[in-house]
C-alpha cells in the first residue's frame, strides 16, 4: 500500500517551479512512459528531484538531556523528493517527505476541488473550512457515518478527507482521498505506472463528468490592474493598522493540516535582525520589532519567515504568504500570498443566509444632523453654567459638550428620553479581568447594540460587542440584567441613499457594499440562534459627521 500526493502546477508558474526545483533539489534523471489515451499515444516525462541531507542536526530539546546528565543527541534530517510529470505543456508533481512545502506555492488551486466536485462520496471523514471575518476563521470538522459535504453560508472549503464511492473492481486507487491544494491518493502498489494512471484518470474525470456537488471555493484573481490595486491597498492598511492582519493558526499545505502554533518552530528575519520563535503570531512579530527598534507598520510585509521541522528549515516565506486579509471593496481575500475573489456560490449562500434575518426600519429613529444639533443645544442650555465650564468661552463649552455627547451617546440618550428605551450605554461590569459593556439599549425583552458608521471596519465593532454581551448573559455572568429573548444590532448608516426596500417591506441589507460586515453579520446570526435567541437588525440613517469619540 502506498500514498501518492498529486499536485497540478499552475501554468503561469511552470518555469518558476522548474527553476525552484533545480535550485533546491538535485536532479537525478528523466524516464519516459508512453500510454494510449482515447486511442492516441501520449508520452509522459517523469523527472526525479531529490534532497539527501548529509549533516546531522542537534535536537532542540538537548537541554533536557543535559539536565539529566545525558549526552546530547543528533538527528538525521529526513530526505525529500519531487517527481515531476510532464505531459505536453502540463506539469504535475508528486511529493515525498516534506517536499510538499516546496511545491505547494506553485500549485493550481482550482485543480483539486474541480475534481472533488465531480466524484461521488461514500463517506465524509473530515472537512476544513475557511470563514473570512468569523471568529472561527478556519474550522476542522470530523464526521462519523456521514456522506454529505456540509457547509454554511460564508464558508469556503480548504480540505476534504473522504472515501470515494468507486465501482466494483476499480483498481486505479483505493477509496480514501484527501483533497486540498493537492489530491492524496492511496494505491495498492506505488509505482511510476500508478502515478501516470492516476493522472489519466483525473484528467478524464475533469473533461467528461458533470459536477455532483456545490463546493464553494475562492477563484484566483488574474486581472493585473486589480492585483495592483489590491497590493496597494494592502500596503496602506498594514501601515495604518498592522493588527488587522491575521496570521491563521491553521494552514492547509497540499492535503496536510499545519497548525502554526505547534507544528513548527520559526525564525523571523528582517535585514540583519533575526529571532527564533516557538509560534507564529502578531504578538511574536511585535516583540521582534520592539527588540530591534523596528516599526512594524513599515516593515511587516518585508519580514521573512523560515519554518523549521525538528530544527531543519523546510521552507522560507515572505510574511505576505502566511497572512489572511480581506479587501472589502474588491470582494477579494489574500491567502498564501495569492489574491482570490469570492466566487458566485460563496456570495449566493451568504446572501440567502443574511436574507433570513428580520430587518426593521423606523424613519422616526433616523439621526439627522438637526436632531443632534437640537440635542446639543438643549444640553448646552442645561449645563453651560456648571462649575466645570467657568471661565470658558461659549465655543469652548460647545466643543466640550460635543465631545462629551458624541453621536452614539446622543442617539442612545434620545431613544431613552423619547422612545421608551432603557439606556445601558457606558454601563460596564467586570467579568474576570475584563470590563464588559452590558448593552446600549433595552426594550421589550430585547438587547440592542448600537453603532454609527459607513464602513465595515467601523460597523463590525458592534457585532463583537453584541456577541460578547449575549454570551455573558446566556451563561449568567452578568448581574442585574433584564430578561431578553431577542438580540439586535442597530446600524445607523452614515449615507445619503437609503437601502432599497424588499417586497416584504424590509430594507435589503444585501445591497450594502460591505462584504466584511455581511460575513460578520452572518456569523453573528448563527451564534445568536445557537444561544437560543432571535437575531434582528435595526437600520437607520444619518448624514452627520459620524461618531469619532466612541469605540
Amino acid at each position: 500500500m502506498g500514498s501518492l500526493n498529486l499536485y497540478k502546477i499552475d501554468e503561469d508558474k511552470n518555469q518558476l517551479f522548474i527553476q525552484e526545483m533545480a535550485q533546491k533539489l538535485q536532479r537525478v534523471d528523466t524516464l519516459d512512459i508512453e500510454k494510449q489515451v482515447n486511442g492516441a499515444d501520449i508520452m509522459f516525462g517523469l523527472t526525479l528531484y531529490i534532497s539527501r541531507p548529509q549533516d546531522n542536526k542537534e535536537l532542540n530539546w538537548n537541554w533536557l538531556l543535559s539536565a539529566f546528565h545525558l549526552n546530547n543527541m543528533d538527528i538525521s534530517p529526513s530526505p525529500k523528493a519531487v517527481l515531476i510529470v510532464e505531459k505536453d505543456d502540463t506539469i504535475y508533481a508528486v511529493t515525498f517527505g516534506h517536499a510538499f512545502f516546496l511545491v505547494d506555492k506553485f500549485c493550481d488551486r482550482d485543480f483539486s476541488f474541480n475534481f472533488a466536485r465531480k466524484i461521488r462520496y461514500k463517506e465524509i471523514k473530515t472537512t476544513a473550512l475557511t470563514s473570512p471575518h468569523s471568529r472561527r476563521n478556519k474550522t476542522v470538522n470530523t464526521y462519523i457515518n456521514y456522506n454529505e459535504l456540509e457547509f454554511d453560508s460564508g464558508e469556503s472549503f480548504a480540505k476534504v478527507k473522504a472515501k470515494a464511492d468507486l465501482p466494483d473492481g476499480f483498481e486505479t486507487f483505493k477509496p480514501s482521498l484527501e483533497i486540498g491544494g493537492s489530491i492524496k491518493f492511496t494505491v495498492e502498489q506505488a509505482s511510476l505506472d500508478a502515478v501516470v494512471n492516476l493522472i489519466i484518470y483525473v484528467e478524464n474525470i475533469l473533461a467528461t463528468h458533470e459536477d455532483l456537488y456545490q463546493i464553494p471555493v475562492f477563484s484566483k484573481v488574474v486581472d493585473t490592474d486589480l492585483l495592483d490595486r489590491l497590493d496597494a491597498q494592502l500596503m496602506t492598511d498594514v501601515h495604518d493598522n498592522p493588527a488587522q492582519i491575521n496570521i491563521s493558526e491553521l494552514d492547509i499545505i497540499g492535503a496536510t493540516e499545519i497548525f502554526n502554533q505547534n507544528d513548527s518552530e520559526f525564525v523571523i528575519k528582517y535585514g540583519r535582525s533575526e529571532k527564533q520563535i516557538p509560534s507564529l503570531s502578531n504578538d511574536e512579530l511585535q516583540v521582534f520589532c520592539n527588540e530591534n527598534v523596528l516599526n512594524i507598520a513599515d516593515i511587516l510585509l518585508n519580514i521573512s519567515v523560515i519554518s523549521l521541522r525538528d530544527g531543519i528549515s523546510v521552507r522560507t516565506d515572505s510574511i505576505k504568504n502566511l497572512i489572511d486579509y480581506t479587501n472589502d471593496a474588491e470582494r477579494c481575500i489574500l491567502s498564501k500570498g495569492q489574491w482570490y475573489k469570492y466566487n458566485d456560490d460563496y456570495i449566493h449562500y451568504l446572501q440567502d443566509s443574511i436574507g433570513e434575518i428580520e430587518v426593521v426600519y423606523n424613519p422616526g429613529f433616523d439621526f439627522l444632523p438637526e436632531t443632534h444639533d437640537a440635542f446639543l443645544e438643549e444640553y448646552y442650555l442645561a449645563e453651560k453654567d456648571n462649575e466645570q465650564y467657568q471661565g470658558k468661552t461659549e465655543s469652548e463649552i460647545r466643543a466640550s459638550l460635543k465631545r462629551k455627547y458624541y453621536a452614539e451617546r446622543s442617539f442612545n440618550l434620545i431613544r431613552e428620553a423619547h422612545d421608551g428605551f432603557q439606556n445601558f450605554d457606558r454601563t460596564e461590569q467586570r467579568v474576570g479581568t475584563a470590563d464588559i459593556e452590558l448593552m446600549d439599549l433595552y426594550k421589550d425583552r430585547t438587547m440592542f447594540a448600537v453603532k454609527i458608521g459607513n464602513t465595515s471596519a467601523k460597523l463590525c465593532y458592534v457585532i463583537d460587542q453584541s456577541l460578547t454581551s449575549v454570551k455573558m448573559y446566556k451563561h449568567q455572568q452578568l448581574d442585574r440584567m433584564p430578561e431578553i429573548d431577542t438580540v439586535v444590532i442597530w446600524l445607523v448608516l452614515n449615507r445619503q441613499n437609503h437601502l432599497p426596500i424588499l417586497d416584504n417591506g424590509m430594507p435589503n441589507i444585501n445591497a450594502l457594499d460591505m462584504l466584511m460586515l455581511k460575513n460578520r453579520v452572518d456569523q453573528w446570526k448563527k451564534e445568536v440562534r445557537l444561544l437560543g435567541y432571535k437575531p434582528q437588525i435595526y437600520i437607520n440613517y444619518t448624514t452627520g459627521e459620524g461618531d469619532n469619540n466612541a469605540n
